[in-house]
């Protein structure tokens, strides 16, 4: 668009109020016009490089189909990585860059929007069977370094604590059969 039509276009927009006063339309914060919005910031009609592609099933048997696209540098910003999900009445049907400053950061937060699209369906999704496990990484809140290490910390705690006691019931498990086959051994041998 030139900015011939542009201006055009904004003055057809601009309106005068009763007063003399030239009041342009209120902008509506929540969206941004497509013709506004620069083509290089708009994702791709249809992810080309695919780095990950999940189908997930709704209760009526319907599929739903997570596709998150390999990042990639995107001319006048950071990177962007390319996020669809059909199958679900949401704004994520067609794709949609997700930002980061580089291609990791931008392939995390596309991770996090995924997932949070998918945890607010209605009724929840299934994967592999099993209704609201939907196999996606838990990802712990961006806070203050301080408060991020102690979560960090207590969260590394409770998985150590959690895989000692699978460790001990497993080898109490092997010890048990271990002793029935002395056991049986035995009683053979007698």
């Amino acid at each position: 668009m030139t900015a011939l039509n542009r201006m055009s276009r904004l003055a057809a927009e601009t309106q005068v109020a009763p007063d003399g006063d030239i009041a342009r339309p209120p902008a509506r914060p929540d969206r941004i016009r497509s013709a506004v919005m620069s083509k290089s910031f708009a994702a791709p009609r249809t992810i080309r490089r695919i780095a990950a592609r999940r189908v997930f099933h709704s209760a009526n048997g319907r599929a739903v189909v997570l596709t998150i696209g390999v990042p990639q540098p995107v001319p006048g910003s950071d990177w962007g990585c390319p996020l669809q999900v059909t199958g679900l009445n949401t704004n994520w049907r067609r794709p949609r860059y997700v930002f980061g400053i580089d291609g990791l950061q931008a392939l995390h937060l596309a991770m996090k929007s995924a997932a949070a699209v998918l945890e607010s369906a209605r009724p929840e999704l299934e994967w592999l069977g099993e209704r609201g496990n939907l196999g996606m990484p838990k990802f712990l809140p961006d806070l203050p370094k301080a408060e991020q290490a102690r979560l960090e910390a207590i969260v590394e705690r409770e998985a150590i604590k959690f895989w000692r006691s699978v460790e001990r019931a497993h080898k109490a498990k092997t010890s048990k059969k271990s002793k029935g086959r002395e056991r049986t051994k035995a009683a053979d041998k007698a």
